[in-house]
């Protein structure tokens, strides 16, 4: 039985695993308690009772053999399964060496942990360690699990931003930023759980449910726009662009809202074309035959920005908040942007500057020809109704 946050719920006496069973999860103990117990000679002998915030199971996760063990509720026990795929992927991104590693660790741990009483494994040092660390990884498998069930609960939401014209104001463009209201912690933070998403791969479902919200938003979005050509940016990760079914999913998003090509733009950051750039540049090309804008984002945070900026076919730049912001104030990061921005132009690239928050950066942006500026000076991300809302349908 499940309950309503998809945990598994026993009650007192039922087994959840049994010695033989194929090792396909681990679990996370929410509250309750278990009892571990391996069978010699014909006797049962318990070999652990595990309570809430512990974690068991997960040595077969990782080396995929049967169980060794048989676990049982001993009261009404609620458990968080963590599924194999979600550690296949972590270990897929790890060392070779450090795999084996692990492997190796795991097959002697299996031989000794029947003979070994538990206080003896860890000198008092090492038990401190693996404590701390224990906590870290219960707390990132235990958040892998509530990522997948935030995209089958629709808990995740897009907050727009306005990207305005520097010189009278009018949106012309608008960011989609995803967010995360956890039905028990409230509203998350995207540098909360995206980094994490990328190590586990669930980044891909969840940019293109990005993708597909956004582009479905755009007919009232584009309502409180005022200029010729708006558009809709998105956040474009790493695994997304190595994805081989990219582009097709991008073309049936766009076909299944009758959305314009050209008004949906792009957004990468440098770190997403780095690891198989030659395969990125290809993708890129074909997003860009669909008619789609491309956007370097965050850019002067990086260490390659020049070689994409001739390399890959960027149509927009962002100069990232860290400069833009900083402008009326530091003469270095003044001239950061202007010859940001000189640069872009002479490469046919229109410029975003991110972070914008008083009249006086936005006047000094004009004045360096920066098209489009967007910050709390114009406006925060809001959900759709709020934005809706205070703009109405025309600007």
């Amino acid at each position: 039985m499940f309950d309503e946050f998809d945990r598994k719920v026993y009650a007192a006496g039922r087994h959840v695993f049994d010695a033989g069973d194929i090792g396909d999860c681990a679990y996370l103990i929410v509250e309750g308690q278990i009892e571990v117990v391996i069978h010699e000679n014909g006797q049962e002998s318990r070999i652990s009772l595990m309570g809430a915030g512990e974690m068991f199971g997960e040595i077969a996760l990782i080396d995929q053999k049967p169980r060794t063990a048989t676990v049982r509720a001993l009261e009404r026990t609620v458990l968080v399964p963590i599924q194999r795929s979600l550690v296949d992927d972590l270990l897929a991104k790890s060392d070779p060496i450090l795999r084996h590693l692990l492997l190796v660790i795991l097959e002697r741990f299996r031989n000794q942990v029947t003979t070994i009483p538990s206080q003896h494994l860890f000198s008092p040092a090492q038990s401190d360690q693996h404590a701390v660390l224990k906590k870290e990884v219960t707390r990132k498998l235990s958040l892998a699990h509530a990522i997948t069930r935030a995209l089958t609960h629709e808990e995740f939401r897009l907050y727009y931003q306005p990207i305005c014209n520097l010189e009278h104001g009018h949106i012309a463009g608008i960011e989609a930023l995803i967010r995360w209201e956890h039905p028990v912690k409230g509203l998350i933070s995207p540098m909360d759980f995206l980094p994490l998403a990328e190590q586990t791969k669930q980044i891909r479902e969840i940019g293109l449910w990005t993708l597909d919200r956004a582009c479905r938003d755009w007919t009232s979005l584009k309502s409180i726009t005022k200029v010729d050509h708006p558009f809709v940016s998105v956040n474009l990760s790493a695994l997304q662009l190595t994805s081989s079914t990219l582009v097709e999913d991008v073309k049936a998003v766009i076909h299944k809202y009758n959305m314009p090509p050209k008004e949906l733009k792009l957004e990468l950051t440098e770190t997403v074309m780095v690891e198989s750039p030659e395969e990125a540049l290809k993708i890129l090309n074909k997003l860009i035959s669909l008619g789609i804008t491309l956007a370097l984002d965050d850019y002067g945070t990086g260490h390659s920005g020049l070689d994409y900026l001739q390399r890959y076919p960027i149509g927009t730049m962002k100069i990232d908040r860290s400069f833009a912001a900083y402008v009326a104030k530091s003469p270095q990061s003044l001239e950061i942007v202007r010859s940001s921005i000189a640069l872009a132009h002479s490469l046919g690239m229109n410029v975003v500057a991110e972070g914008i928050e008083t009249e006086d950066v936005r006047a000094l942006l004009i004045e360096l020809e920066c098209e489009f500026g967007q910050g709390w000076l114009f406006d925060k991300a809001s959900p759709l109704n709020d934005l809706i809302a205070r703009y109405g349908q025309t600007q």
